[in-house]
């Protein structure tokens, strides 16, 4: 029998990125919201690299960016955008 492992970092989601992600086409979203779910689990073992000048984080799943602002004490990570490459960081 396997026993489920609990998430170690909370995950919280903007409603703004819940929007964007229910116009995006189904393989896309699906991809996205795999990566979400892996990042409670050990968020520094996907594509998760600091943003320079900020504090803030990004997390790349194919053409999509997500940025990601982390509180490590508390082991929370808030996602307040998602967007393509070239319109996210604006």
């Amino acid at each position: 029998m396997t026993e489920e492992t609990k998430p170690v970092w909370r995950i919280e989601i903007y409603d703004r990125v819940y929007k964007k992600l229910a116009k995006l086409p189904r393989p896309e979203r699906e991809a996205i919201l795999l990566a979400l779910n892996n990042l409670q689990n050990d968020p520094f073992a996907l594509d998760l690299k600091p943003l320079r000048g900020r504090r803030d984080w990004r997390l790349r799943v194919g053409g999509w960016r997500i940025l990601v602002r982390t509180d490590i004490g508390e082991k929370v990570m808030v996602v307040y955008e998602l967007g393509t490459r070239g319109d996210v960081y604006k």
